[in-house]
């Protein structure tokens, strides 16, 4: 190869590299990918090992465990388990789980679900806009009576 034909794929690849540089956009949402390994408790919940995943247009969230804190966890006939992630002031189901037969609720593991979720807007969902991911257990307790706790398992933290 000539000098000529050495200096045009030089500024050929220096035009490309500058338009590929100038052309990366923070806000491309194409390109955003979070994921989340959660752990959290309340009172009488320990949630380990939860995993929410978050891609331009769609979430997965589930897995880990939920272990009753005590002794020996309740016979309960159901128990109910939700969980939801704060976005832009906007509270967005993640995840809703219903066990409607006798379980001892020791240890339940807990199933995954893929779906969509986009911001009150519809633009998709970036990390900067989640605020808050917890998850509710509802089960009934001794008396009969049903007894909610929420398990915060991530909170973004005000600068």
């Amino acid at each position: 190869m000539d000098k000529k034909s050495i200096g045009l794929v030089i500024l050929v690849i220096v035009v490309a590299a500058a338009t590929w540089w100038f052309n990366q956009d923070d806000n491309d949402q194409s390109n955003h990918y979070y994921v989340f390994n959660l752990d959290g408790e309340s009172e009488n919940w320990d949630l380990n090992q939860y995993k929410v995943e978050f891609v331009p247009t769609s979430h997965t969230a589930g897995g880990g465990t939920l272990h009753f804190n005590g002794e020996r966890g309740p016979i309960v006939d159901s128990l109910n388990f939700q969980t939801y992630a704060l976005v832009d002031g906007v509270e967005v189901t993640l995840q809703s789980e219903s066990i409607h037969e006798p379980l001892d609720a020791s240890t339940v593991n807990i199933g995954f679900v893929d779906n969509n979720v986009f911001k009150p807007n519809g633009d998709p969902v970036m990390f900067q806009d989640i605020e808050k991911i917890h998850a509710e257990i509802e089960w009934p307790g001794a008396s009969g009576e049903y007894q909610t706790e929420e398990i915060v398992l991530y909170e973004l933290r005000k600068k």
